[in-house]
């Protein structure tokens, strides 16, 4: 049994929905890969938060990946967007005429995968380049961006678990709540 402190937690998705999630996403991404005829993928994980559903994702990938990671981030180790990138960790290899999936955990102001793409496309002449979120949270997008596939729409609750987290706390539970 997982011991949280004060926090007051509903759990909006069990551990069986997220795993069931995930393998959906990952037959979507094997069928779509394989009518590109792509026979390899780069998979990048923006750390922290998409560790637990990169590795879950990236298990039911039908593709040899390579595996990348970058620590990127507008939140820190607030609730809300603080509308500043933070990237300390953005080293990547050459992704020159590679197919290129980016793994986030949530998608919600749009900020960080906009960068990322951003940075990705002026950087290199990746053969594809799309997104993989867990959550897409619509209601609180301030840049125009979308995800190629998305795990659950959510509306705009704070979430954690599964890799998402509350002041670097709750990224160990194996199901997704709304937390306060």
């Amino acid at each position: 049994m997982v011991k949280l402190k004060k926090e007051k937690l509903k759990i909006l998705f069990t551990k069986q929905q997220v795993h069931n999630r995930v393998k959906i996403l990952a037959k979507k991404i094997n069928s779509d890969y394989k009518k590109e005829k792509a026979d390899s993928l780069v998979v990048i994980s923006v750390l922290k938060g998409a560790f637990m559903f990169t590795a879950d994702l990236i298990r039911e990938i039908e593709l040899p990946v390579q595996l990348e990671f970058v620590k990127i981030s507008s939140y820190g180790s607030q609730k809300y967007s603080s509308g500043k990138i933070d990237a300390p960790i953005l080293l990547l290899p050459n992704l020159n005429g590679k197919d290129v999936l980016i793994v986030e955990d949530i998608v919600d102001s749009g900020r960080t995968i906009s960068f990322l793409k951003e940075y990705i496309g002026a950087q290199f002449k990746s053969r594809s380049l799309k997104v993989a979120c867990l959550l897409n949270k619509e209601a609180r997008r301030e840049v125009e961006v979308s995800a190629d596939y998305v795990g659950f729409d959510v509306e705009d609750h704070f979430l954690i678990g599964y890799g998402l987290d509350s002041a670097e706390e709750y990224r160990h539970l194996p199901y997704l709540a709304i937390c306060g």
